[in-house]
């Protein structure tokens, strides 16, 4: 696999206009990247070949790629230990690498499938969602062992934490769901009807809603996240896999895979302010607060990868 970044001098209206900057080689199907603040360096989880590469985004270059798991799905940063946590579907475990040396440190058994992660600060817990089992299971930040397990919907696979209230939103996607867990306690609050497969959750901090990508019906569904009512269902691109909070401008960034695209959402008024073309099929995306580039982690092939960068 190779990464080809790409940037533009004149802004997102001529996305990929100007050059390839580098060409990074990684592993066989990228489906996630993560940033860490603590070293500048960008990991990407290779779903096929059962590894992560470690790019050093100050150049470009691949560092390492480090085996983990079977079938990495998602990462996550955790900012208390510098560490990266690395959801192992098949496996059914959590690896863990050391942000600093890049060496896998610890693996934590977790529920059936786990697909996706998210870190609560105000407890220092991990939370997984566990797509075959339908559940989340806590893991405890300090000393990564698994303290508890939720129930929620059918397939849960994205989680996103509103710290305004220091709740966890969880997409089901078989329900067409959202599921609200309290994290004070860890129980069910509530749960929100939304539009068919939802598959990515996140919070925009700008105005405290959260965004839910629905595949099954080229929408983005915005739930209030200080009430968890439903505001809007905006209509994006074909089947939306992927969701993206821009801190630089308070934008939400849309992957939509089947039309080769990124619709950018307004956070003011939650209406679509621009859709780019990537020339490929977008599968994940993130922001690198260094450069201020939206990195696009796709596929021209199946197999061949590519990352373009917003800027």
């Amino acid at each position: 696999m190779v990464l080809i970044l790409v940037t533009s001098s004149s802004g997102v209206e001529d996305i990929l206009g100007d050059s390839v900057i580098s060409s990074i080689p990684v592993g066989v199907f990228p489906q996630a990247l993560i940033f860490n603040p603590s070293n500048n360096n960008i990991y990407v989880a290779n779903r096929d070949s059962e590894t992560v590469s470690v790019i050093d985004s100050t150049n470009n270059t691949l560092i390492k790629n480090v085996t983990v798991g079977s079938f990495p799905q998602q990462l996550l940063y955790n900012p208390s230990n510098k560490n990266i946590y690395v959801a192992n579907q098949i496996s059914n475990s959590i690896s863990v690498i050391d942000g600093q040396t890049n060496e896998v440190t610890d693996e934590i058994d977790v529920g059936y499938d786990p697909v996706d992660l998210e870190y609560n600060p105000s407890n220092n817990n991990i939370y997984v969602a566990n797509s075959g089992s339908e559940t989340l299971s806590v893991i405890n930040g300090t000393d990564n062992e698994v303290i508890g397990d939720i129930m929620v919907g059918s397939s849960p696979i994205s989680l996103a934490l509103q710290p305004s209230n220091n709740n966890i939103y969880v997409a089901n996607r078989d329900s067409g769901t959202v599921s609200v867990v309290d994290t004070s306690n860890n129980t069910l609050l509530s749960t929100v009807q939304v539009n068919n497969e939802p598959t990515i959750i996140e919070n925009n901090p700008s105005n405290n809603d959260i965004y839910v990508s629905n595949r099954g019906s080229r929408t983005v569904s915005v739930i209030d996240g200080l009430n968890s009512t439903l505001l809007s269902n905006v209509e994006v691109g074909t089947e939306p896999v992927d969701l993206l909070f821009n801190p630089a401008n308070n934008n939400m960034y849309v992957a939509n895979v089947v039309s080769n695209s990124v619709t950018i959402l307004n956070s003011t008024n939650n209406t679509v302010a621009d859709t780019i073309d990537v020339n490929s099929l977008p599968l994940a995306l993130e922001y690198n607060p260094s450069n201020n580039g939206v990195y696009v982690a796709g596929t021209l092939t199946g197999t061949e990868g590519v990352v373009s960068v917003i800027g």
